[in-house]
């Protein structure tokens, strides 16, 4: 799912797609509806604000360094509230983890 960005109506957008059409159902938001892609634009919010605005970024490979630094503390290291303080990597790979006894 994507916003209507100029970066997702383009021509090399749109043959990535075809090329994946097996695998990727596209689905875009409505226009100016930033909440029906509220899970995206939390976790952008997320990796700006905790991540590249505290580093200097001035090249795309320090772009790409940081996101991928910042991916893993995010689905790794990170606990997350709304995962009931666990961490997605766990959450993907024990999705209903049996309750603890008190």
């Amino acid at each position: 799912m994507t916003d209507n960005g100029p970066a997702f109506r383009g021509t090399a957008f749109a043959r990535f797609l075809a090329g994946r059409s097996d695998e990727l159902l596209y689905i875009r938001t409505r226009r100016h509806s930033p909440g029906q892609n509220g899970v995206r634009e939390r976790a952008f919010g997320s990796l700006k604000y905790e991540h590249l605005y505290r580093h200097e970024i001035e090249t795309l490979d320090d772009l790409t360094r940081e996101a991928a630094a910042y991916r893993q503390v995010f689905n790794h290291i990170r606990p997350h509230e709304a995962l009931g303080q666990r961490r997605p990597a766990k959450v993907h790979a024990n999705p209903h983890p049996k309750p603890r006894s008190r």
